[in-house]
């Protein structure tokens, strides 16, 4: 596999955050949502999300607390 620094970085920091969340999907998303939002509120801009319907990227709602219901994996 091609690495550089940055996909070396990239990698140790997942690695670290799975480890946090124990290895749980549910755990991980929360972790990564937590620094989106503590993010926002620091350096002052909105992450847009989006999800793919029908090929097309379509805008969703921004999930402001991590109180929303959660998605079922199979």
């Amino acid at each position: 596999m091609i690495t550089n620094p940055i996909l070396a970085e990239k990698d140790r920091v997942q690695m670290a955050l799975a480890e946090e969340a124990e290895y749980d999907i549910h755990k991980y998303s929360e972790l990564i949502h937590r620094i989106v939002l503590d993010m926002e509120q620091q350096y002052g801009f909105k992450v847009n999300y989006v999800t793919r319907r029908n090929g097309v990227f379509v805008p969703m709602e921004s999930p402001d607390t991590l109180d929303g219901p959660r998605m079922e994996l199979d």
